[in-house]
């Protein structure tokens, strides 16, 4: 009888033992994972002169349970040829300080346009050469020549709407990437700090019902050139139609052409 209990008690134990093994995240889409991360946003210039240097800015935020430090974890080019070829002069930069669990890190850089031609770019995290977590979303880039546009009858600050990708449909509540292309038509040029991208909708009392983080330029937008702004934005938490539209305000002073008016129906 003793023999017995004894042997099911080892068992009980073996069972518990394996369990909490097999009861651990794995890191490959489980609730809890250890290396995980949301993207925030970016801001890429959308044209570029081969040759030239220009700022690019991505914004994410550590949502697994791993602290990544400085050494092991970076932001890297999803596009792998492009990395091993060092297209852009950049694949790979580092995180600046420890970023604990719940926490941002924006990471600012400088990249080298490459040969003319149309290009994609998006960046991921990764742990040494593992990537992980939600990826920026895809910038198309045009590299042209090294001469840059002539801006002839230009006025100080300008801007000309170019496109955009903005959901007409939204749950309330939740977040959505969003996409604006603008072209700087005037002649000056557009600096971090100064210009950035914000939520212009006029006459309409449900403007502030928009969460969106700050839109902000990574380097230089030069008079002629166009500059991607890829960022979320979460809906109203009531239903109703709302009214999305952006502008490049500088100084906090909206100027140029805004994006075209989205009536964006949330449930």
């Amino acid at each position: 009888m003793k023999k017995f209990k004894l042997i099911t008690a080892l068992l009980a134990l073996s069972f518990l033992l394996t369990s909490s093994i097999y009861s651990q995240p794995t890191g490959n889409g489980a609730t809890d994972v250890y290396n995980n991360a949301s993207y925030l946003s970016q801001s890429t210039p959308g044209e570029m002169n081969a040759g030239q240097s220009y700022g690019v800015s991505v914004s994410m935020k550590n949502t697994g349970r791993s602290i990544w430090k400085q050494g092991n974890y970076s932001l890297k080019l999803v596009n792998v040829t492009e990395a091993t070829a060092k297209t852009w002069s950049v694949s790979s930069v580092n995180v600046n300080s420890t970023v604990s669990p719940g926490n941002e890190v924006v990471f600012n850089f400088t990249i080298i346009a490459p040969v003319e031609g149309s290009y994609n770019m998006q960046w991921q995290m990764a742990d040494g050469n593992a990537f992980f977590g939600e990826p920026s979303m895809t910038v198309p880039i045009r590299v042209i020549g090294l001469t840059p546009p002539v801006v002839s009858d230009a006025i100080s600050n300008n801007s000309q709407f170019v496109s955009q990708q903005v959901p007409d449909y939204m749950d309330a509540g939740q977040t959505y990437d969003v996409i604006v292309i603008m072209k700087n038509t005037g002649n000056t040029t557009w600096n971090p700090g100064e210009s950035r991208l914000k939520i212009s909708t006029k006459g309409a009392d449900n403007t502030g019902n928009w969460l969106v983080a700050n839109v902000e330029l990574s380097g230089p937008v030069y008079s002629g050139s166009n500059v991607t702004f890829s960022f979320k934005v979460t809906a109203p938490d009531k239903s109703g139609h709302y009214n999305f539209q952006c502008q490049v305000a500088r100084d906090e002073k909206f100027f140029g052409e805004p994006s075209t008016n989205v009536v964006v129906k949330v449930d």
